[in-house]
C-alpha cells in the first residue's frame, strides 16, 4: 500500500492540474477587414492618405502628385519582394508585412479597435510591393510564403517576427520553433 500511495497522489495531482498551454480558442467573430479601421487614413489632414505618404517617403526620387495634390502618380521605388524598379505608383500595392487576416488569427481578434487600426496603419508593417507579389503572398506568413527575391528573404522574416513580437501576436510552440529554424536557415544565424 505504501508503494501505491505516491502513485495515487501523483494521479490525483495530474487530474486536477490545468494544461500549461491550452489550445487557442477560435476568434469569436470571423475576420473582417473593416475590424482594422476604414482603410488608408489621413491623420495629419494634408489630403495625402497613409498610402500616399508612404509612397512619397519611400520613393528614391521626388514624387509627382496628381493634379489634386492628394495622391502620388510617379516616383521611383524598388519593390523589395521582387527587386523590381517601379515608377508608376498605380503599379504598386501597399502590403502589410504581417497580414491583417494573419494577425486576426494570431491574437488581433481580441485587440481593441484602436490597436487594430494602429496596426493596420503602422509604417513599420507597410511596404510598397508589386501587385503580383502582394497577391501571391495573400494572408500568409513566412512559414508559407517568402519573397521571390532571395536577397530580401532574411530581412522579411526578421521584420515579420519583430512586428509580431511588438504587437504581442501569439504563435503556437510549433510555429515559433519553425520560425526560429527558418530564420537560422535564411539568415545564417
Amino acid at each position: 500500500m505504501h508503494r501505491l500511495l505516491p502513485l495515487l497522489l501523483l494521479s490525483l495531482t495530474l487530474l486536477t492540474c490545468t494544461p500549461v498551454a491550452p489550445a487557442p480558442e477560435p476568434p469569436a467573430a470571423s475576420y473582417s477587414r473593416a475590424a482594422f479601421g476604414p482603410g488608408w487614413a489621413d491623420p495629419d489632414g494634408d489630403c495625402l492618405d497613409t498610402r500616399a505618404e508612404l509612397l512619397a517617403d519611400l520613393s528614391t526620387v521626388p514624387v509627382t502628385l496628381a493634379p489634386s495634390g492628394c495622391s502620388v502618380r510617379h516616383g521611383r521605388w524598388i519593390a523589395p519582394y521582387t527587386g523590381q524598379v517601379v515608377t508608376e505608383a498605380g503599379d504598386l500595392d501597399i502590403d502589410h508585412i504581417v497580414p491583417l487576416r494573419y494577425a486576426w488569427g494570431h491574437g488581433a481578434a481580441s485587440w481593441s479597435a484602436e490597436k487594430r487600426a494602429r496596426f493596420a496603419l503602422d509604417p513599420a508593417n507597410l511596404l510598397p510591393v508589386t501587385a503580383s507579389a502582394n497577391r501571391s503572398k495573400g494572408a500568409r506568413g513566412p512559414l508559407e510564403w517568402l519573397p521571390p527575391d532571395p536577397g530580401f528573404q532574411c530581412q522579411y522574416v526578421l521584420r515579420f517576427r519583430r512586428i509580431a513580437r511588438a504587437y504581442g501576436l501569439v504563435h503556437t510552440a510549433a510555429e515559433e520553433r519553425d520560425l526560429v529554424a527558418l530564420t537560422g536557415q535564411i539568415c545564417g544565424a
